[in-house]
């Protein structure tokens, strides 16, 4: 485990980390996730030097965010994009996380883990069960994911996505994934309407929007108008997405800044049901012996 973004409360780390000991799972931490400097978990270096300290360490088979925040795009350029094929470790993270998870599936081709991470005490028995099912390669992992249907139709294709700001800002950079035939997923918290307006607007006039099959739209968590009654978050998704993509798009999916964020994994293939609001992983995250 690691903290590649912002600080963790250390009564918070310290729950997460007993939690995960008591399921059985031994914890490799890094030597600098107690740091801080300011809104960071300690410097760039720092917080390098424990995601690549682990990524070489063979006896960790999976590295876990403690939290998201800000940080990864300070010093994911330095990340070396060989190494990560080399080591296939699996990520799993959310939130600032996305930069990490996108440039594992555009620079590195591997697959990751959209999920739960250690930053929040209230995640759902649920989540954490489908999170370490889809770890662990099993079915369970792969479950059907029940939204409410906004186009019809149906697709498959890799599921790429995470945080709405995160893609929005990757435009652009190594990290920017690549969307060509995918399934779009996002999620989102603390935005207004019209912030979210424009970041999709921003993707569809990039491209993003016309070459992806579907989207699949997580919970968008405290992103209702103030200053402007009325205005409406998932009105301005509907209406944005709906003039420009040409497959199914799903929302009020379970994942996102909320207690029960269900995992995907991130570059692995899935169906997007338009017709039944359902989203479905094809493909495990990890390679299972028979």
């Amino acid at each position: 485990m690691c903290a590649p973004s912002g600080p963790i409360e250390h009564e918070v780390l310290e729950a997460g980390l007993a939690w995960l000991r008591e399921q059985g799972h031994p914890v490799v931490v890094g030597k600098n996730v107690r740091a801080r400097s300011g809104y960071l978990a300690g410097g760039d270096t720092e917080r390098l030097s424990d995601f690549e300290t682990l990524l070489r360490d063979p006896a960790v088979g999976v590295i876990l965010c403690a939290r998201g925040g800000y940080g990864v795009s300070r010093y994911l350029a330095r990340v070396d994009a060989d190494e990560l094929r080399r080591a296939r470790k699996l990520v799993v993270g959310y939130s600032d996380t996305t930069h990490l998870l996108t440039y594992l599936q555009a620079r590195a081709a591997l697959a990751s883990v959209h999920g739960p991470m250690l930053e929040r005490g209230d995640v759902t028995a649920e989540a954490r069960a489908r999170e370490f099912a889809l770890l662990r390669g099993e079915p369970a992992g792969q479950a059907p994911l029940a939204g409410r249907p906004v186009r019809g139709g149906a697709a498959e294709g890799p599921l790429v996505g995470g945080n709405l700001k995160m893609l929005h800002s990757s435009v652009g950079t190594p990290w920017e994934p690549d969307v060509d035939g995918a399934i779009l997923f996002l999620e989102e918290t603390s935005e207004a309407p019209y912030a979210i307006d424009r970041a999709l607007v921003h993707l569809r006039e990039a491209g993003w929007l016309a070459r992806v099959r579907g989207v699949a739209i997580g919970q968008l968590v405290n992103c209702e108008s103030t200053r402007y009654p009325g205005a409406s978050a998932g009105e301005a998704v509907r209406e944005i997405l709906g003039a420009a993509v040409r497959g199914p798009i799903v929302e009020d999916l379970p994942f996102g800044h909320v207690a029960d964020n269900r995992a995907l994994g991130v570059g692995v293939r899935a169906r997007l049901d338009g017709d039944r609001g359902v989203l479905t992983g094809l493909e495990p995250v990890v390679e299972v012996d028979a």
